[in-house]
């Protein structure tokens, strides 16, 4: 499965992974937190992960912080 994330939805993953919530990140990008949701809810279908946690401990245990690039990820489907 190839997945591309936008530059903003990195932001928002990086933000994740640090462990902020809708708020922080909200304040850190300057962003409305509705707008934090919706970019959370994308990444959630692109990875076909419902919970953000479950979407924090995907990235983390497939290290693909590391790989978080406006380029196609492979997933290794």
């Amino acid at each position: 499965m190839d997945i591309k994330f936008t530059n903003r939805e990195i932001s928002i993953l990086k933000e994740l992974i640090k462990g902020k919530n809708y708020r922080e990140i909200s304040n850190t990008l300057y962003i409305s937190i509705p707008t934090v949701k919706h970019y959370i809810a994308q990444i959630s279908d692109k990875l076909g992960i419902k919970r953000k946690i479950n979407i924090i401990l995907y990235i983390l245990e497939n290290k693909l912080l590391e790989k978080l690039k406006t380029e196609d990820i492979n997933m290794g489907e």
